[in-house]
């Protein structure tokens, strides 16, 4: 690839590092009369270079633009290129122009071209470089064409458009900075803002991509379900229950219809919020809706259930389940066989335990130290050591670092063996 800024001005030729890509008329290859730096065909002298056209009796060449080559010779001139460009060609004639006017000339070429698509590296690089020369306006352009083309925009895209606005403190000012985005040109899309509020949830910033959330339905944009979910999600992690509620409320608002996994976020975080009628509740809206529970949302309510000391109902599911069209997984099991553990019900442990593997779950390492660890509450130690022979018998079972954080200690605080 070969890339030439001739100025019509200086009447000098600036050279990018890379092989020469075509030949002008008037320079000669042979012995080359103009002095200058020779690469291939063609010899390419520094900026304000002084050569005696005269004496080489040269015409000036009056030509501004580029000129570049590929590797199946096809040329590319005046910025307009011709054929096929790999993005990291273009991204390597992009970090080779200094001159802002120029890239941002060559950039505006490579996006009109048919069968070059744009990246987010050379997008990127286009904001910075004209972040640099203080070139708002055209940073706004660039991130237009982003969202124009469909090209992602990543959170250092955001960054350096709030480094070039001077907004300081990262991601997290993003509800502040939107305003002054708008102001100055940037115009999000929904798509923009939908991977705005991601970038700041993965950020852990749950209060920010909250209020970005808020200016996006002010502004009349749908948020996608994706988003909703991630919300929802970072939100039931913090205990806000309250706020997931009134998302899935604002969601249906505006035409979009809940899904199983939507719905089962919510029955995850109001059964952990120790709301269990109002878990049942969705569970049964999940079935008029025609969305009914799967696998995962028997599971996550019965851990639910679990966990609020309710055995009982829990076992009521677990059977309901057993009779649906969806059958308990391994982690049905597991769930049902640590809870019951961790309420020292041994009677139930040793229930599942028979159902799991008449179900065809073979016993494994996770398995195995639930019983161990339900049997020693139940003070039954020796049935525990005798099951940990079983699982040397088994091999691989005793390496896991599962078993060395069982207690063989009797609550009494007497040692056994």
């Amino acid at each position: 690839m070969a890339v030439l800024i001739l100025s019509s001005s200086s009447m000098c030729c600036s050279c990018i590092n890379y092989s020469i890509a075509f030949r002008l008329s008037g320079f000669r290859h042979k012995n080359g009369p103009l002095g200058g730096e020779k690469f291939g065909t063609l010899r390419v002298f520094p900026c304000e270079s002084n050569v005696n056209w005269k004496k080489n009796k040269k015409k000036q060449v009056a030509f501004c633009g580029f000129a570049l080559k590929s590797q199946n010779e096809e040329l590319v001139v005046n910025g307009k290129p011709r054929k096929w460009l790999s993005s990291d060609e273009v991204l390597g004639v992009l970090h080779s122009i200094s001159d802002p006017i120029h890239a941002l000339l060559y950039f505006k070429s490579v996006a009109e071209l048919p069968n070059v698509v744009h990246t987010t590296e050379t997008c990127n690089h286009m904001l910075e470089v004209l972040r640099v020369h203080r070139r708002v306006e055209d940073m706004a352009f660039v991130f237009d064409l982003m969202q124009r083309q469909i090209i992602r925009r990543n959170a250092n895209t955001y960054l350096i458009i709030f480094k070039g606005l001077f907004i300081r403190g990262g991601l997290r000012r993003a509800p502040s900075a939107l305003e002054k985005m708008r102001e100055a040109g940037f115009v999000l899309n929904a798509y923009s803002y939908n991977g705005l509020i991601h970038f700041l949830l993965q950020a852990g910033f749950c209060k920010e991509a909250l209020e970005v959330y808020r200016r996006m339905v002010s502004e009349g944009l749908k948020p996608s379900l994706k988003t909703f979910s991630a919300l929802m999600v970072a939100s039931g992690k913090r205990r806000n229950v309250k706020t997931v509620m009134g998302l899935l409320e604002e969601m249906e608002s505006i035409g979009l219809r809940p899904n199983i996994y939507t719905y089962t976020i919510c029955i995850r975080i109001l059964g952990r919020a120790g709301k269990i009628d109002e878990a049942y509740r969705i569970m049964k809206r999940m079935d008029d809706d025609g969305c009914g529970p799967d696998v995962v949302t028997y599971t996550v309510l019965i851990d639910a259930l679990c966990t609020a000391r309710k055995l009982d109902d829990a076992m009521c599911l677990f059977t309901k389940m057993k009779s649906s069209s969806h059958k308990p997984d391994k982690v049905t099991y597991v769930t049902l066989l640590d809870k019951f553990s961790d309420c020292g019900d041994l009677v139930r442990v040793k229930k599942v335990w028979t159902e799991m593997e008449a179900d065809g779950y073979a016993p494994d390492v996770v398995t195995f130290t639930i019983l161990v660890k339900a049997l020693c509450k139940a003070g039954r130690i020796n049935e525990a050591f005798d099951l940990l022979d079983t699982m040397r018998k088994h091999r691989g079972l005793t390496k896991s670092p599962y078993l060395q954080h069982i207690d063989f200690w009797t609550f009494e605080g007497k040692q056994v063996r």
